[in-house]
């Protein structure tokens, strides 16, 4: 029997040529199912916590000044000018409330919509931002609540994948540093929304 491609000698069980791949006639091949999967089933938009991100926010500025004042001796300046300290303290309330403006705009924008297979995740505030994340590269989905956290009624949902480091940036809201994965805050019944994305995640991962 010779390939009716190109010509090559093939044996009689053969189902595909040896040389260039060409399937026997008469042989069929499968053929994958294609999936389109552009449905929304899902969708979650993390509510701006004012309490939680302003003692959030405080908590940040705070720690900076305190670095700032070891590094630079402010305390110093504190003793011999009192009045330095009220400039500090006018200084980092306008620092928590811009900051906190800019975060309640960027609440305004986010985006999680769960799809049948992947989750997608869009940022339009600042740098437009998208990531979509397929349910069979997710390792892990965790739900935590820091004491901050539970004082404020809300929560975390962390999507880890197999590349996740554990590693994120605090100032992004949904993206790991360098890695792929997706950190959402600010979710409010987070134990029910926890349990509703983790069934949605496991139904939509296929099994090995």
């Amino acid at each position: 029997m010779f390939c009716r491609n190109c010509g090559s000698e093939m044996s009689d069980t053969a189902k595909f040529c040896p040389k260039c791949g060409t399937p026997r006639i008469g042989v069929q091949t499968e053929k994958k199912e294609i999936v389109e999967d552009n449905q929304i089933i899902y969708e979650l938009r993390p509510e701006f916590n004012l309490l939680y991100k302003i003692l959030e926010n405080i908590g940040i500025v705070l720690f900076y000044v305190i670095i700032f004042s070891l590094i630079f001796n402010f305390f110093a300046l504190w003793m011999v000018y009192p009045v330095s300290i009220i400039i500090t303290l006018g200084i980092v309330f306008i620092i928590v409330l811009i900051k906190t403006l800019i975060d309640k705009m960027q609440y305004n924008v986010l985006e999680y919509n769960f799809y049948k297979t992947k989750i997608e995740y869009k940022d339009g505030f600042f740098n437009k931002e998208e990531k979509e994340l397929k349910y069979k590269h997710i390792r892990e989905t965790t739900m935590s609540q820091n004491l901050l956290e539970r004082m404020c009624g809300i929560g975390t949902i962390r999507i880890f994948t197999n590349a996740t480091s554990g590693v994120y940036n605090r100032n992004n809201h949904g993206s790991m540093r360098g890695r792929n994965g997706i950190y959402i805050h600010c979710v409010e019944n987070v134990q029910e929304e926890y349990k509703k994305i983790k069934q949605i995640i496991d139904e939509g991962t296929p099994e090995d």
